[in-house]
């Protein structure tokens, strides 16, 4: 028998506002515990909820940005339960009216090939507290409750764990690249939950649910549904049922286990919040929203592409939002996108996994870099050179003219003196001009590496080239 796998996700977002999604408490990631709090959090009587309009702009730009319908009313609806994470007792969400619906994205298979995924709902609610479980002991940390997250669900579409993997990748390029959310799901910034069934191939019916949450990185959701897929699989061949459960992912293992078994849906008994009225939004400001949205990966792909880049280069830059912002702004210095593109992409970017660090903590500033790069486009350095100085702007953010001077780098560029040694060259080696003439291109580059060594390094290359081609062509 031939299964098929039925897959859906839902994707938590923390958005990266500086305050709550309903108060005025801060939001940061990794303060002391019970710190970003305030009255409002705490569910103290008297206290109101005021909606955090930076969280809608975000939720309208993300909705555009998966084609959603961005509905132009904000409804708020509670959703209770009796549970420590939420003074309140209840949390504030987007039941019965989602700001986006019926959106869909496109993701890359391992073909090639592109495939539609269609997404049900995006809702705006409030987190929830963290909490650290020891074995006689459960402690709170509001510092997370009430701030802004967006749920994002897409429709049953997805087919394997690579799919599932790719979707979710291509979620957090969307949040990220619209500086919605850094993303980090080690963090816990972004969290997904995966509901999975499987049927007979060409069974339209769907199997019974099994629910994987709180997968933390791209790797482990891949992983978590191909096991999950397996493990469902040998059961119903083997005779026995799938059961409605809840499972977690263990690195360790590479396995899914059992954490609860569902037996019937919670009623949270919905209803509109009273304490927050509706709100009309403009026509113009959601425009406003999506027309001052920062660009997407796709657009910055293009727009690569239109600089000379190719495929391969354009996705090595895009791969982080934050090397492609540092990327865009050594543009400005107007070198050469190739070369600006090259240096990128190989030597800060090895500094970068050598060092653990992102590219905002890269030592090197927009401006020296570019300075570097086009003293190598303009030959006042050699490529190797231009490294040796590299490595010394790594200690202390130089600039890269003061330090060529004082390492005596800077390329000798006098056409009399290159012409000097030449000549002198050309004398020692009268056999590497016989087998110029007779076409043996090896013996130019031969001869231009005497001058260089001749020059110790400090002739400029291609001057040097240029020179001693029109030399032999006299001769």
């Amino acid at each position: 028998m031939e299964f098929e796998p039925v897959i859906g996700l839902e994707i938590h977002v923390e958005m990266k506002t500086k305050s709550k999604m309903f108060s005025s408490g801060r939001v940061a990631f990794g303060d002391d515990p019970n710190t970003n709090v305030v009255a409002v959090d705490m569910a103290f009587p008297g206290t109101m909820p005021v909606v955090n309009k930076q969280a809608v702009i975000n939720a309208i730009r993300v909705c555009h940005a998966m084609n959603m319908t961005i509905d132009d009313e904000l409804w708020f609806d509670r959703k209770n339960y009796f549970y420590s994470d939420l003074p309140k007792g209840y949390q504030i969400t987007q039941q019965f009216r989602p700001i986006g619906s019926n959106g869909y994205i496109d993701i890359d298979l391992e073909d090639g090939s592109k495939k539609r995924i269609n997404i049900e709902r995006l809702h705006m609610e409030e987190d929830t507290c963290k909490q650290l479980h020891s074995w006689d002991v459960s402690l709170l940390d509001y510092n997370r409750a009430g701030i802004p997250l967006i749920e994002i669900v897409s429709k049953p579409e997805l087919r394997s764990g690579y799919e599932a993997m790719k979707y979710v990748e291509k979620i957090r390029s969307i949040v990220t690249f619209l500086d919605v959310s850094d993303g980090k799901m080690e963090e816990g910034s972004l969290r997904c939950d995966v509901n999975i069934s499987i049927r007979e191939k060409g069974n339209t019916a769907f199997g019974t649910k099994v629910e994987i949450k709180n997968l933390n990185s791209l790797a482990n959701i891949q992983k978590a549904i191909d096991f999950e897929i397996s493990r469902q699989s040998l059961l119903v061949e083997f005779g026995d049922k799938v059961q409605q459960e809840t499972r977690r992912f263990d690195e360790a293992s590479k396995e899914t286990v059992l954490m609860r078994l569902k037996t019937d849906s919670v009623d949270y008994k919905y209803f509109v919040d009273p304490n927050i009225a509706p709100i009309k939004l403009s026509e113009q400001f959601i425009n406003d929203a999506i027309n001052s949205s920062p660009e997407l990966a796709e657009v910055k792909l293009a727009r690569y592409k239109k600089l000379g880049l190719n495929e391969y280069d354009c996705s090595l830059l895009i791969a982080d939002k934050d090397i492609s912002v540092y990327f865009d702004e050594l543009l400005k210095t107007n070198a050469n996108p190739k070369l600006l593109a090259n240096w990128v992409i190989s030597d800060v970017q090895a500094v970068l996994n050598k060092n653990g660090i992102s590219i905002k903590e890269f030592p090197i500033s927009v401006d020296n870099l570019g300075k570097l790069i086009l003293m190598i486009e303009a030959g006042k350095v050699s490529n190797k050179q231009a490294r040796e100085i590299f490595e010394k702007m790594l200690e202390n953010n130089a600039n890269p003219e003061d330090l060529a001077q004082k390492l005596g780098t800077s390329l000798n560029s006098d056409e009399a003196s290159i012409m000097n040694m030449i000549n002198e060259v050309l004398s020692q080696n009268p056999q590497s001009i016989i087998d110029y003439k007779n076409g043996k291109d090896r013996a130019l580059g031969f001869l231009v590496g005497q001058v260089m060594k001749l020059s110790h390094g400090q002739a400029n290359p291609a001057m040097t080239s240029k020179l001693l081609t029109e030399e032999l062509k006299r001769r």
